[in-house]
């Protein structure tokens, strides 16, 4: 979802502000992003999130998209939009779900919590607000705000079910943090708070607090930026347009539940650093291979390296026969991360990139193993592949099965596609990308058919042929 997420507040010393944003980047190098934020307010720390030059980014492998957050959009162009929308929705685009949130009841009411506005120059966004409790400010709380900014009005719109629900998920939850602070410091200073009422002021004017103190979180802007990571990567995903006969399945990341991991950056002119942070589900272990590794190793280099064997290793991929890896980690995560391109995303689960030990085919169909595990004898249920020192170019793979005098119409057009030499590796993996779509949604027409005429029936109507039966099998059982 090509949308701007921001959390606003109200500060008392500089008033309304963005004090955290995430965006999403395609075909972005990170690494020359210039993170900074307003010097005007580097001394306040309630202004303040996670410090100069810092980013968190998160990476959707998928579609290679780039989550990034930092005090500031990375973007110059959107700067000022954001200010405007933290502005609006802080002084005037108040919802009133927000008037007793004070209390935890954020989001009740006032249609979610949510409040639109916005024009086609300044672009258009979904308000929601909410107050912390902090014993203190005036009144006793301070107001916040989560605003969503984009250029697609109908889009937002559509969407605003999901957005209220995970919106309100998110200022409930920090509410809920905040309410545990202001009850401990309440036992501590209750006669204080009993004076203020009586007077009538803070109890200390000239002292801000920022969202870690509030919260008494000291990640909490390591969990803001996994929940609206999740709000941009699913965002995308909740409204689509599909073309299939019957009715289509349900997403695969509608049945589980997944948050994403993260990495820490910091954006330095001298140079660039990433560190993994232990927050949420961590990253398939592929994603901790450097991009110049996967250009190295792609679908397209395993394919000179396999030779005449290629062809028969992704039969067994499409059609449930295990592969067992042997290989430097490197090497051998990328061939399965290739690999799994030839199959549906809910099929990912049956590939392990990494794995100490050897698993049995009913946990997993491709597995990369290091040089010296443990490996059965290949057979005609087992293909076994050991790629040699990274030196070298050579794998050895045997397979004591044979490939059928008809291959499966999906890898009849797999290899004619690794054949096209004006294929980038980028179109390459697009083009994979929508040959499994098709026969994932073959397989799902098929699976709603009652009966066995129905089959005979749909099987004509989409083109499937006798030699694509192994490949329905397999994948009908996983989809």
């Amino acid at each position: 979802m090509n949308a701007i997420i921001a959390l606003c507040h109200f500060c008392e010393a500089h008033g309304p502000g963005a004090v955290f944003c995430t965006q999403t980047l395609r075909e972005t190098n990170i690494q020359l992003l210039d993170i900074h934020f307003d010097t005007d307010r580097k001394g306040c720390a309630a202004c303040n999130s996670i410090g100069n030059s810092i980013g968190l980014v998160s990476k959707d492998p998928d579609s290679n998209a780039h989550f990034v957050s930092s005090q500031v959009p990375v973007i110059n162009e959107t700067i000022e939009l954001v200010k405007k929308a933290a502005f609006r929705s802080i002084s005037s685009e108040v919802s009133s779900g927000a008037s007793s949130s004070s209390h935890g009841n954020a989001g009740e009411g006032g249609g979610g919590g949510l409040v639109f506005f916005g024009d086609a120059h300044r672009g258009h966004v979904l308000s929601h607000t909410f107050h912390l409790m902090d014993s203190e400010a005036r009144g006793f709380s301070k107001l916040f705000s989560i605003v969503i900014l984009m250029k697609d009005k109908m889009f937002l719109l559509n969407i605003q079910p999901f957005l209220a629900d995970c919106l309100n998920k998110i200022s409930k939850e920090l509410q809920g943090y905040a309410k545990t602070v202001h009850d401990e410091e309440l036992r501590a200073q209750g006669s204080q708070r009993a004076q203020r009422i009586t007077q009538g002021y803070a109890s200390n004017p000239s002292r801000t607090r920022s969202l870690v103190e509030l919260t008494g979180k000291e990640s909490i802007f390591a969990y803001l930026h996994a929940h609206f990571t999740f709000v941009l990567w699913a965002g995308a995903r909740y409204l689509t347009e599909s073309i299939t006969l019957g009715s289509p399945s349900v997403p695969a990341w509608l049945g589980r539940d997944t948050e994403e991991g993260f990495t820490m950056v910091q954006t330095e002119k001298e140079g660039y650093l990433m560190r993994r942070m232990g927050y949420g589900k961590t990253e398939d272990d592929s994603d901790r291979i450097d991009e110049r590794s996967k250009a190295k190793y792609s679908l397209k280099a395993f394919r000179q390296m396999l030779k005449g064997d290629f062809q028969s290793v992704c039969f067994c991929v499409i059609t449930g026969i295990q592969i067992v890896i042997r290989a430097p980690y490197i090497k051998g995560a990328c061939l399965a991360s290739n690999l799994k391109k030839m199959l549906p995303e809910p099929m990912h689960k049956l590939v392990r990139t990494q794995a100490e030990s050897y698993k049995a085919a009913n946990e997993c169909r491709i597995i990369n193993l290091s040089q010296d595990a443990v490996a059965p004898n290949p057979s005609a249920g087992i293909m076994r592949i050991d790629l040699l020192d990274d030196r070298e170019n050579v794998a050895v793979c045997v397979w004591d099965g044979d490939l059928p005098k008809k291959l499966p119409t999906l890898l009849q057009k797999i290899d004619q596609a690794m054949r096209e030499e004006l294929f980038t590796d980028l179109v390459l993996d697009k083009h994979l990308r929508a040959l499994v779509e098709e026969w994932k949604n073959k397989v799902v027409c098929i699976r709603k058919m009652s009966s066995n005429q129905d089959v005979a029936k749909m099987k004509k109507i989409l083109g499937i042929q006798p030699q694509d039966q192994v490949l329905i099998n397999y994948w009908h059982s996983h989809l």
